[in-house]
């Protein structure tokens, strides 16, 4: 089972939002797609979703046109706007709704997990907290039992134990029913653990794959330089994350022996390699792109 974005372009009020994106999303995948607030990651979802036609390209669904098959359209989850889906009515309703809406809808399962988180079955979605509204659509979305489900920004509002919560929560659906999610963020850190790979949405279109797997040459060090300015081979050859008066901490998306030498000379008055994560997996692979993204959250917060 496989879903094909293929050549999509969209163009609203004649600005180019997407351009000739393609991708494939295979079955049981978790696949995160990243780019700046404005990168057009939620008309792509609306896109994908038949919410909006593509001026040119195509969805495929399992060999056929998602748009133009109306069988298929159960086959496939996504709320635009979540903070509003169906606010007025109460988890109860709801699970009225999507039993007509979803053939394969868990009823069984849906309400056992909203009497986990413990939201209130009888009471309208739009007095829940913005987290506990991003937290009923996930469960909204596994019950359906699409085999696809696209979520944006899912962890959004959520708090530190809810949102780990949420993680696994995600992780043992695909596991279970091999589902396929697309997850959309602005924020690379909230993907940590939780994709099997990601593509990054810049400039209209997928400007790359990566998946953690195919980085093993990543280090992480933190040095002190020993002289009044920083040595440039490290902005040449690293992703500096943290720097306070001579200490840094750097990423090397691409440790060489010749680095290496270089760290062991003169110019440090002591190098010590951290363990990597991935999140440091990310900044050194998105470099330029992850820093000025967390630069943007920081100022935000």
């Amino acid at each position: 089972m496989t879903l094909v974005v293929e050549n999509i372009s969209k163009k609203i009020q004649k600005q180019d939002v997407l351009k000739n994106v393609s991708f494939e999303l295979h079955q049981g995948e978790i696949v995160g797609i990243v780019g700046r607030n404005g990168s057009g990651k939620t008309t792509l979802f609306d896109t994908i979703s038949g919410e909006l036609l593509p001026d040119f390209g195509r969805i495929g669904l399992d060999g056929l046109d998602y748009v133009k098959t109306i069988d298929l359209h159960d086959q496939l989850f996504y709320v635009d706007m979540p903070e509003n889906w169906l606010s007025y009515y109460s988890p109860k309703k709801v699970k009225a709704i999507l039993k007509v809406a979803y053939r394969h809808f868990d009823e069984t399962w849906y309400d056992a997990e909203i009497k986990r988180f413990g939201l209130n079955n009888n009471k309208r979605i739009r007095t829940y907290s913005k987290g506990m509204r991003a937290l009923f659509v996930i469960i909204a979305s596994f019950a359906s039992r699409a085999r696809y489900v696209l979520l944006d920004e899912p962890l959004d509002g959520l708090d530190v134990l809810i949102r780990d919560q949420v993680k696994q929560l995600i992780v043992d659906q695909v596991t279970a029913h091999q589902t396929t999610v697309l997850i959309a963020s602005h924020n690379l850190v909230d993907l940590d653990t939780l994709v099997d790979r990601v593509l990054l949405l810049k400039d209209h279109t997928i400007d790359r794959t990566f998946a953690i797997e195919e980085n093993k040459n990543i280090r992480k060090y933190q040095l002190a330089f020993a002289g009044d300015e920083l040595p440039s081979f490290l902005r040449e050859s690293g992703t500096i994350i943290a720097q306070t008066g001579h200490i840094v901490t750097i990423v090397f998306n691409d440790f060489t022996e010749d680095i290496g030498i270089r760290l062991a000379g003169q110019d440090f008055k002591f190098v010590e390699e951290l363990p990597v994560g991935s999140e440091d997996v990310f900044r050194a692979s998105f470099a330029e792109e992850a820093y000025a993204w967390q630069q943007e959250l920081e100022v935000a917060e």
